[in-house]
């Protein structure tokens, strides 16, 4: 295997693999503030697992009873988690103890039904024809392991929830380090189930919306949040935690590299290089939300330079000469040239937006607070209507 080489991991894996990083994250995290060592943001743990459950329910359209298509009646729910943890990393304290009711109520009754339905479903989507194979066995155990120890985080939760004054965090970070290993196990021994019988795979083949298209609502919910909450934090009224807000975004950037190999507007080989950068996003990030104000200016400078240059790409391809395919896109006329007139102008603003927002987080007080809120409200709505515009003209095959 070349590193170079586009890699064939599938979906799901690839999730379970950003998954058990930050889980592995959080625990590392919580034993050094265990130890007193690091300080410790506790809003930001639970927010950005909500982030986490919200993405691979809206990209994989995974619920405990199997694979489901990826519409609206999917999205939205997986949408309201996904906003409620950015609110819940954004903002510490505005929702109260809901996210922790929230991901104790995921991880426990999550894990309670699928470890019922891991030994009593008949039909499972990864155990068909080769019921009695080692590698479904080992699967089963993975899986098993895996529902156990999100049953104790659960727990866990539960008990912090209702006995504050017990001090659990070194449990609670044994048992995140342990889940994160369980879930690497799992997505390596599910990887090889998928290798083998690659029929089984059905994450990949969940029909629906396009995953460009929900990887690019997801910028576009966090700007329009965050920009949404800029306006009473800079009038006072609200408290905020800059190195999660940043910390998130560099969590998002990470995973849409995992999952369509591209972050922003720049797109890349998914090599098994690639796979790496956003494995390392993805634990820079939950690092930055969790731990507050460590990372913060270095992040902010590479999250200014990295939307200025996504900004400049979109520019480009604006203008840049188009290569022929072999199925060649059909012309627009009438309401169809409407539609691409009104993608062009919404990828020029989107484009711009971008620009002045990276601008922003590079030189300091350049744009008042109240104009960034607004730039993100603009950048967040121009970028949820430029992916509605841009997959009705996929869909009538005016772009290739």
């Amino acid at each position: 295997m070349k590193i170079s080489e586009e890699t064939s991991l599938c979906l799901e894996v690839i999730l379970l693999l950003a998954f058990g990083m930050i889980m592995v994250v959080i625990g590392a995290v919580l034993l050094t503030v265990a130890a007193g060592a690091l300080p410790y943001y506790v809003e930001g743990v639970y927010g950005l697992l909500l982030v986490m459950f919200g993405l691979q329910l809206q990209t994989t359209g995974k619920i405990p009873i199997g694979f489901v298509k990826r519409s609206w009646s999917v999205l939205i729910p997986g949408i309201i988690i996904t906003v409620i943890g950015f609110c819940t990393c954004f903002v510490p304290g505005i929702l109260g103890t809901i996210p922790k009711f929230l991901v104790m109520a995921i991880f426990g009754v999550g894990s309670i039904l699928l470890f019922v339905q891991l030994f009593f479903a008949q039909e499972r989507y990864w155990v068909g024809k080769t019921q009695g194979n080692r590698l479904i066995r080992q699967l089963t155990i993975n899986s098993a392991v895996v529902c156990i120890l999100e049953s104790l985080i659960a727990v866990l939760i539960a008990v912090q929830i209702c006995l504050p004054g017990i001090h659990s965090t070194n449990l609670l970070a044994v048992g995140a380090l342990l889940l994160g290993i369980a879930l690497f196990c799992l997505a390596f021994a599910l990887q090889k189930v998928y290798r083998t019988d690659p029929e089984s795979d059905m994450s990949t083949k969940t029909p629906g919306i396009s995953l460009d298209t929900v990887m690019g609502m997801q910028y576009g919910f966090y700007m329009l949040v965050l920009g949404c909450l800029m306006v009473p934090i800079n009038l006072g009224l609200l408290p905020y935690a800059l190195s999660a807000m940043h910390g998130i975004l560099v969590v998002l950037f990470g995973v849409q590299a995992l999952v369509v190999g591209s972050i922003t507007t720049l797109v890349f080989k998914r090599n098994w290089i690639f796979l790496l950068v956003g494995m390392v996003f993805v634990a820079v990030g939950a690092f930055a939300v969790i731990v507050p104000d460590m990372v913060v200016e270095h992040l902010m400078f590479f999250i200014g330079v990295l939307i200025i240059l996504g900004g400049f790409y979109l520019l480009y391809t604006l203008v840049r000469p188009k290569q022929r395919s072999e199925v060649p896109a059909r012309k627009p006329e009438g309401k169809d040239l409407q539609l691409m007139i009104l993608l062009l102008i919404l990828a020029l603003l989107t484009a711009i937006l971008m620009i002045l927002f990276g601008t922003s987080l590079l030189i300091e007080n350049l744009i008042p607070g109240t104009g960034i809120a607004i730039i993100l409200i603009c950048f967040g709505l121009s970028q949820l209507v430029l992916q509605y515009v841009l997959s009705l003209a996929v869909k009538k095959n005016l772009i290739v």
